[in-house]
């Protein structure tokens, strides 16, 4: 009897020490030096709510990355506002956010334009020129470079353009370039362009109606061997963003002829032999696959 006693003694002792035990609380991870900088920073506050809108928040882990951070002013130049920014879908903020992380450290450096595959699959370019100043895709870096924890951090004023699969994709998203996506297929360069490295400089339709060209059956009329000719004029044998071109005189097509180039009031311009005033860049650094770069312009360009 006794020993039944004592044993149920030691089940109701056991089981008031397991009541007494508290219950731990959950694991609180800390807050890494990336996360800390895009919530402290009042500049990035658009950036951090995409990267909210995106469920990426995972790419603000302390890892050796970099990332490419447009201001608040960047975004408001590209036509945002917060309101806009919080009615974004999460898939088009995911594509933005994901084409401006880059999964390794970037230290872009003088020996040209470098390819860094980003988060998106594709890749974009960064360079430091001779007065040490860094580019990507064209756009220069704002301010010193940021260490947070293991990560790089480059501030930009400007929005990279994330690119499109392909030559005839990304023309064919800009209704103003209708005419040139139909000159670059009819000339089968859409294709042909892919596997290497070009610069298009393509024309907007107000350009081709200027040029004599009323519509997209116009272009599909002409002499086949015209039009290829005149494709590749404006196609430029190697990869171009605008700050490579503003300190050239010349650079040379796919035709074979040459172009002038010159800035006019902070303007990029290109002008051939057959055109009597040049062609103004619109919209500049627009990626198409991993190799091509397409600058918008404002005139057909003649040999």
């Amino acid at each position: 009897m006794k020993g039944k006693n004592l044993l149920v003694f030691l089940i109701v002792l056991l089981a008031g020490i397991s009541s007494c035990r508290k219950t731990q609380p959950p694991a609180i991870n800390p807050i890494t030096p990336l996360q800390s900088l895009i919530n402290t920073d009042t500049s990035f506050s658009f950036f951090h709510r995409m990267v909210l809108i995106a469920n990426e928040t995972a790419l603000l882990a302390d890892n050796s990355v970099t990332f490419l951070i447009p201001t608040n002013t960047a975004f408001r130049a590209a036509g945002y506002s917060s309101g806009s920014v919080d009615s974004l879908s999460p898939s088009v903020a995911d594509r933005l956010i994901s084409y401006h992380f880059i999964p390794q450290l970037a230290r872009p450096d003088s020996n040209g334009y470098a390819p860094y595959p980003t988060h998106l699959g594709y890749s974009l370019y960064g360079e430091k020129d001779t007065g040490a100043q860094i580019w990507f895709n064209g756009i220069p870096v704002t301010g010193d470079t940021i260490v947070a924890g293991k990560a790089l951090v480059y501030r930009l004023n400007t929005i990279l353009l994330s690119p499109q699969d392909s030559l005839s994709h990304t023309l064919g998203q800009d209704s103003s370039l209708s005419f040139s996506a139909e000159l670059f297929r009819r000339t089968g360069l859409d294709t042909a362009l892919a596997p290497g490295y070009f610069t298009v400089l393509a024309p907007t339709n107000t350009a081709w109606i200027n040029a004599g060209y009323d519509s997209v059956g116009a272009i599909d009329s002409a002499d086949l061997g015209t039009m290829l000719s005149l494709a590749k004029f404006h196609v430029l044998t190697g990869q171009y963003f605008s700050n490579q071109l503003t300190g050239a005189n010349n650079v040379i097509t796919l035709q074979g002829g040459s172009l002038s180039v010159s800035v006019q009031g902070g303007v990029l311009q290109f002008k051939g032999n057959g055109n009597t005033a040049p062609a103004g860049v619109l919209k500049a650094n627009q990626p198409a696959g991993n190799t091509l770069v397409i600058h918008k312009i404002d005139e057909v360009l003649s040999p």
